[in-house]
This record gives structure tokens, C-alpha cells and sequence, in this order.
């Protein structure tokens, strides 16, 4: 297997494990479920559990990063997203050039801004946790 072939199974493997987190959060519409039910931090907590706090900022600030004249998202929130990198799309080359607008969530902002600031609550316990851990 020569190294090409290497990151392209990375780069799939990367996009399925986005597009699970995904699948986890918007079918059955379980973040909205989650945010009417005023349960959206325990689902968030056990979203970041599963799939990892990095996988789920990404898809959160890429798709708040779309819209950036909505000002349903605050300024804060905003800044945050705009410190992840982009999903990469595929190369033009590839079959699906545009699968990468697969992965951007499909809910109302209020509830991403919401979800938003609990990550980013996250983001902060960690790394505040971090300097305990090394001081040891």
C-alpha cells in the first residue's frame, strides 16, 4: 500500500467518523430534542463522550462559519468557530468533490449557538485541568 493510498483511507476514515458524530446529533432530531427538553448539556456531554470534543467542535464551528451574517449566533460563539480549521472538501479529482456539505448540521441557530457555548464551556474545564495535571 503505497503512501496515496495511505491518506486517502485516513481522509475517509476521518470524514465517517464526522458524519457518525453527525448521524448522533441530527437523526431523530436529537439536538433539537435535547435542546426542547432543556437536556441539551447531558446530551452534548454524552455526544463529546462518544465521539470526542474535537469531532464535535468541528462540525459545530464549520457549520456556524457558514452563515456569517446570522446574527442569531452570538459574537462569541462566532469567534470560537472561526479558531477550527475548515473541513477540507475532497480534491476535484475524486468522485464526490461535495460531500463535504454533508457534514454541515441542519438546525435551527439558536440551538447550534447553544451547543456552541457548551463546547465551548468544555473546551475551558479541560484546559484548566491541563496545568493541574502537569503541576504533578
Amino acid at each position: 500500500m503505497g503512501n496515496h493510498d495511505t491518506i486517502d483511507q485516513w481522509r475517509n476514515e476521518y470524514y465517517y467518523k464526522l458524519r457518525d458524530c453527525k448521524k448522533a446529533m441530527m437523526d431523530d432530531c436529537a439536538l433539537s430534542q435535547a435542546y426542547n427538553s432543556n437536556t441539551l448539556k447531558k446530551f452534548m456531554e454524552q455526544l463529546i463522550g462518544t465521539h470526542g470534543l474535537e469531532n464535535v467542535s468541528l462540525l459545530l464551528s464549520n457549520t456556524i462559519r457558514e452563515a456569517p451574517w446570522d446574527k442569531r449566533y452570538s459574537s462569541k460563539v462566532k469567534a470560537w468557530a472561526n479558531r477550527y480549521p475548515e473541513i477540507q472538501p475532497a480534491s476535484a479529482e475524486e468522485k464526490e468533490p461535495l460531500r463535504i456539505f454533508a457534514l454541515n448540521l441542519y438546525e435551527h441557530p439558536a440551538i447550534l449557538n447553544q451547543a456552541a457555548r457548551i463546547a465551548m464551556q468544555k473546551e475551558k474545564e479541560l484546559s484548566q485541568s491541563k496545568p493541574k495535571e502537569q503541576a504533578r
